[in-house]
């Protein structure tokens, strides 16, 4: 695993604590840490961010969840800089100081 993260789920009522961590410990790399009155600390180890994402968002969906805040992220981005570094960006961006501006296309938002 290379992501390691730490949430806070907040409940809506400290009644179903016990009933949510359950349901939280079953969903796929997580582990609850604590638990106490309305809120659980969970650890979540993931293999990536899109992964840890998903992982996030599931807890949120959880019925009787009030809030989950990140509180901790760590990401191995070695692999992640080693591809990025193994790139010939100068080749990549010769090439596209080559093409003809007619043939890109751009497809981002410029609004964000």
């Amino acid at each position: 695993m290379n992501n390691i993260s730490s949430v806070v789920i907040t409940l809506r009522s400290a009644d179903n604590c016990e009933d949510i961590a359950l349901v939280v410990a079953k969903i796929p790399n997580c582990e609850v840490a604590a638990k106490e009155g309305d809120k659980i600390v969970v650890l979540i180890e993931s293999a990536d961010f899109d992964s840890e994402l998903a992982t996030f968002r599931a807890l949120e969906q959880i019925e009787g969840v009030s809030t989950v805040a990140m509180i901790y992220s760590y990401q191995d981005l070695d692999s992640d800089i080693s591809k990025a570094n193994s790139n010939d960006i100068g080749e990549i961006v010769r090439k596209i100081d080559e093409m003809d501006i007619k043939d890109i296309k751009y497809n981002g938002n410029p609004n964000i």
